[in-house]
């Protein structure tokens, strides 16, 4: 006699997975709605003869901390013994939007969930590194929504692996500090009326200070809901804004001192310029124009990949190869950190890596320098494509706050034919 059939343990391997999918619909100039067009529930054949059910839902539905998508998920969660596959569809930064919203629905996203991403944004980092691409996806309607389904199968198939969120801290002067960002009149405006001189701010992907960060302010400000538009608006105000040599931003004129720790008692690792006991601390090499932090090696629209174990040293003396021969990793608990001469090594940087490298590791605290001539101090950041415009900043610091899990793709690349 055979062994007895196992129905119930057979009817538990059926069981489509459950996959869901949080759309910003703003995003892609608006392709984020598409999403939301498809029929529900939709069920997807895997190529084990299994099923995925993609759940959808907009990121814009109910209040914050009360949202339908949200509780499914967490009732979900807490039945699984396995991480949901959650994706994001929307720009970098709709992640971590995601992500505090899961975590809000009492989810611990660390240990129940494991992200993907669509691509919607305009420079798509995040995505490049993981595998997705970057061009927003179309057609998603099309053929029975044959899109989605290919895309389905694809996060079916992705391994998991560890991805750092990192926190970014940046304090202005309480009496005569602003926060300043580029509001929906296209115009730049004190953050919170002015009413918050401290800033915390979950970044996945890069943290810089400099005349990157300014040209992104002025990008704000005409940016477009066309994905080639916005690159187009990107690299016309960069040479607009680099044209303007008296309002170029400079780090060896915005930063007094940079520790490498948590606080202003850890050891200096750049600048100490105006401070005699810290005379023998290493020194810019030139004075460029970009301090960079980076938990991805891809910026632009995966158009530069500063961090290369090649480039020159950011500093003199030059510091030990074990903080600067290493390869980026976004999930190893530390940051490579650079300088950038000018922003002309953006756009140049797949012929030449101007690049250069202060060190790889976490955490960080920076201590501004003070305004010329009773003249404020302006300095222009971003955290993960987002603006900031600080008027006389006392302190930044960048420390780890937890580490998520991403879908990395592992559909190879189409090799090219031979002509």
């Amino acid at each position: 006699r055979g062994r007895p059939p196992a129905p119930a343990a057979a009817m538990i391997r059926r069981q489509p997975e459950d996959v869901f999918l949080f759309v910003n619909p703003k995003s892609g100039g608006n392709k984020g709605e598409d999403f939301l067009k498809v029929p529900q529930p939709f069920l997807v054949d895997l190529d084990d003869g299994l099923q995925a059910s993609l759940h959808i839902y907009s990121l814009l539905d109910g209040e914050p901390g009360n949202k339908v998508g949200f509780k499914r998920l967490a009732q979900t969660a807490a039945s699984s013994s396995t991480p949901i596959k959650t994706i994001v569809g929307g720009g970098d930064g709709t992640v971590m939007w995601a992500d505090t919203e899961a975590t809000s629905h009492g989810i611990c996203t660390p240990e129940k969930l494991v992200y993907g991403i669509v691509p919607l944004g305009t420079g798509n980092d995040f995505s490049r590194v993981a595998g997705w691409g970057g061009k927003n996806p179309v057609g998603i309607l099309d053929e029975d929504c044959q899109v989605v389904r290919k895309l389905v199968q694809r996060w079916c198939k992705a391994r998991p692996r560890p991805h750092d969120v990192w926190q970014v801290c940046i304090k202005v002067k309480d009496d005569e500090g602003a926060i300043l960002v580029v509001d929906k009149n296209k115009e730049e405006t004190e953050f919170h009326n002015g009413t918050v001189h401290k800033l915390t701010l979950p970044m996945i992907n890069y943290f810089s200070l400099g005349q990157e960060s300014k040209v992104g302010i002025e990008f704000d400000k005409h940016r477009t809901k066309n994905q080639t538009c916005n690159l187009f608006v990107y690299a016309c105000e960069g040479v607009v804004t680099e044209m303007r040599c008296c309002s170029q931003q400079h780090v060896g004129n915005l930063i007094r001192v940079m520790h490498h720790g948590p606080d202003a008692d850890a050891p200096v690792i750049l600048g100490g310029f105006d401070d005699d006991e810290d005379e023998d601390a290493p020194q810019l090499i030139g004075n460029p124009e970009s301090l960079m932090f980076l938990n991805i090696n891809s910026y632009a629209g995966g158009n530069a990949h500063f961090w290369q174990r090649h480039c020159e040293p950011a500093v003199d003396p030059e510091p030990p190869a074990e903080d600067i021969d290493v390869d980026p990793d976004p999930g190893d608990g530390r940051l490579e950190v650079l300088t950038l001469p000018n922003i002309v090594g953006i756009p140049l940087d797949k012929i030449e890596h101007m690049g250069k490298r202060l060190i790889s590791g976490a955490p960080f605290y920076i201590e501004f320098e003070e305004g010329e001539d009773g003249e404020p101090l302006d300095v222009y950041c971003e955290v993960d494509g987002e603006f900031f415009h600080l008027v006389n900043p006392g302190s930044a610091s960048v420390s780890l706050g937890k580490t998520l899990m991403v879908l990395q793709s592992v559909e190879e690349k189409k090799a090219k034919r031979p002509k």
